[in-house]
């Protein structure tokens, strides 16, 4: 029996509709394995011993935040801002560097970056490297985990890659910014903002720029690691344990290598995503400065309000952090950092 004509443009009409749907369904499960698939394999199960080199980097990292973040430290409370800014400074200073102040206004109060810089010997100027974190503290909190931590790991890092010039083929920029919190966040008086804006102006060829942003606290708690979607919470971990590489998909490219160098160096669980802006959480840091103006960036973190309970709170303390994995973590960063800049 044939069927009446009608009904045979309905069915050859539904199957196409149908087959353009599972097109559609089909590009999207692409790209997004595509944006959540990283090179190189995170490391699973127990986490080896602490080296001594590392034991005594953890012990560092305690003390940095312990100093920076014990009180508010913001425009809100500038004398505690500028006493952070003159410990970083000092910090600096006792490694070697010539530290340069980068200073604004920011509503009749006085700030700045603070950045030093290790050159390269043999290829000077031509490629740039900024390795950042802000060390201002969102209102009412004293901020140890946002951000002393990123801001201790920048310390860090500035220490042990001191003599990198010498085989670097990339400046090395290492920075510490104000203002990341509000009433500044994503403003012209972001202190990254400021930063990123004078580089560009300048026309310094940064190539890449790693955002390092509260990055201290750990969980082994089913459930204790939060997504701003089911898809994502659906293809990564329910357990805190990682630290994240998070970046825009024009700089997926720079976050695969990225991720690929860490994981090859660290012995530590890693994620990577590379998610449009409109995600929450994607530009939640200083990288999204750098991104604006057309530079490579990425942020370094533990995913801050996804993960942390104590986010933007008082209880933001330096009791909260594990400081053993944050040295794990800064020493992996350490040669990541190495191998972009040869």
């Amino acid at each position: 029996m044939s069927l009446p004509p009608f009904v045979v443009l309905l069915f050859k009409s539904a199957l196409r509709v149908t087959a353009a749907v599972l097109g559609v369904l089909l590009l999207l499960g692409v790209a997004l394995l595509v944006i959540t698939t990283m090179p190189a394999q995170s490391h699973r199960g127990p986490l080896p011993a602490l080296s001594e080199a590392e034991q005594a980097l953890a012990a560092r990292l305690q003390a940095h935040v312990t100093r920076i973040g014990s009180q508010e430290h913001n425009v809100r409370h500038p004398e505690a801002l500028d006493a952070a800014a003159h410990y970083l400074e000092a910090e600096l200073a006792s490694y070697g560097y010539e530290v340069q102040r980068q200073e604004f206004d920011a509503a009749g109060t006085k700030v700045r970056n603070l950045q030093v810089t290790v050159p390269s010997q043999t290829a000077p100027g031509q490629r740039v490297i900024v390795v950042g974190g802000h060390y201002d503290s969102a209102p009412g909190t004293p901020g140890a985990n946002d951000n002393a931590s990123g801001t201790a790991a920048v310390l860090e890092l500035a220490r042990s890659l001191k003599t990198l010039g010498e085989v670097a083929r990339s400046d090395v920029m290492f920075v510490l910014y104000t203002n990341e919190e509000p009433p500044y966040f994503h403003t012209p008086l972001m202190g990254s903002q400021v930063h990123a804006k004078a580089l560009k102006a300048q026309g310094v060829p940064v190539t890449a720029m790693l955002s390092l942003e509260t990055m201290g606290y750990y969980s082994e708690e089913k459930g204790s690691q939060k997504y701003p979607s089911p898809l994502l919470r659906a293809l990564y971990p329910s357990e805190g344990n990682f630290i994240s590489f998070i970046a825009t998909p024009q700089d997926l490219g720079f976050l695969r290598r990225v991720v690929r160098s860490f994981r090859t160096h660290a012995a530590f669980p890693s994620q990577g995503l590379a998610a449009p802006r409109f995600v929450e959480g994607i530009d939640y840091s200083d990288h999204a400065s750098y991104i604006d103006q057309g530079y490579p960036a990425l942020m370094v973190t533990d995913t801050a309000p996804l993960r942390y309970p104590h986010y933007h709170t008082r209880r933001d303390t330096p009791d909260k952090l594990d400081y053993e994995r944050l040295a794990r973590v800064v020493t992996g960063l350490q040669h990541v950092i190495q191998e972009l800049a040869q």
